[in-house]
């Protein structure tokens, strides 16, 4: 029997293995709706007016994940969709978000643990969908800019997928690396700064937005590698306002103005690269001496342009990139967390 909190869910799998396991995870907080293909689940939708949440497999015969998601929009049209698959294809994904309307990707196997997160957040959004139902057209927008980071999110969120290694195991060969090393100080504070600097990547893969202090502790890892690298001559200094530290920024965004910086400009003994950290007014800037390499490496621009496709989603203030006389200065807006 389901609690008084639960709503209807239906679970699409022509494995009926998966169905049972979902089924007897989630029945005593839902009703759950199983069905084994994507023709077998419209007949369900048709019969029933409650479907909160529609959870499909992607791989199916005759009908696939997204195309059953995408016939359902008529039967369900406020139901929350999640597209569960073991196949990380981008233009799956794409099409699931594009056609489908799904709020959330989650891959296979998945945890109950994971799975049951993941359920509240879609519960969530749609009883705020139920809320905001009589908005006004100011309100209705920001649900429109809501549903268009939730896809932002969801191709972002592939995206680390497939590049991700197996955390596990690089953390259990760090530790060895690191146990080796006894007499050797200095190697091993690089493998603590790598582990940490990758620790900080997996812990807030899922968030937008973090805490300046969180993303300047990630950078100050970052930039310790890349000072080891360039053996003196990369230099960082950081003024950050402590007052500020608890303001927000869209994560990995400091890292990335940073790679930026050395990315683009000449770092050497001669001419050392000098980086600097601080804030403006209610802005996060990176400033670097601009010395740009005379053979340029490839740049697509598009981290700085996903950067601002993020923001834009955050705040209507734009972030700022330009020279000044011999230095180079990018400005992002941080974010009260009052707001």
């Amino acid at each position: 029997m389901a609690n008084n909190n639960g709503v209807d869910i239906l679970y699409v799998d022509d494995e009926k293995g998966n169905c049972d396991y979902f089924k007897s995870a989630f029945r005593r907080e839902h009703v759950i709706h199983t069905a084994y293909s994507g023709y077998e689940a419209l007949e369900i939708l048709k019969s029933s007016q409650k479907i909160s949440l529609i959870l499909t497999d992607q791989r199916m015969p005759e009908m696939s994940g997204v195309e059953f998601l995408e016939k359902s929009l008529m039967l369900a049209p406020e139901a929350i969709r999640i597209l569960v698959t073991g196949y990380s294809d981008m233009k799956t994904v794409i099409d699931a978000i594009n056609k489908g309307q799904v709020y959330h990707y989650i891959p296979k196997p998945w945890s109950y643990d994971e799975m049951k997160i993941i359920i509240e957040k879609a519960l969530e959004a749609h009883q705020l969908i139920d809320e905001n139902k009589t908005l006004s057209n100011e309100n209705e927008e920001l649900l429109l800019k809501t549903e268009r980071q939730e896809k932002e999110y969801i191709k972002s969120q592939l995206e680390n997928l497939r590049k991700q290694l197996n955390p596990h195991f690089l953390f259990n060969c760090l530790n060895t690396l690191h146990a080796m090393v006894q007499d050797l100080p200095d190697t091993r504070v690089f493998i603590q700064k790598l582990s940490a600097a990758y620790r900080y990547v997996l812990d807030h893969n899922d968030e937008n937005i973090v805490t300046i202090e969180k993303e300047i502790n990630f950078v100050e890892s970052y930039l310790y590698l890349q000072e080891v690298r360039f053996k003196g001559a990369l230099r960082y200094q950081n003024d950050l306002d402590s007052q500020k530290l608890e303001y927000l920024i869209p994560s990995a965004a400091g890292q990335l103005l940073v790679e930026n910086a050395i990315k683009h400009n000449i770092v050497s003994v001669e001419q050392p690269l000098d980086i600097y950290i601080y804030n403006e007014d209610n802005y996060f800037v990176v400033k670097n001496t601009f010395q740009a390499k005379t053979v340029k490496e490839p740049s697509t621009r598009i981290g700085q342009q996903n950067l601002t496709e993020r923001l834009r989603f955050l705040t209507d203030k734009v972030p700022e990139f330009y020279r000044q006389g011999a230095f180079y200065f990018s400005k992002i807006p941080i974010l009260d967390p009052k707001d």
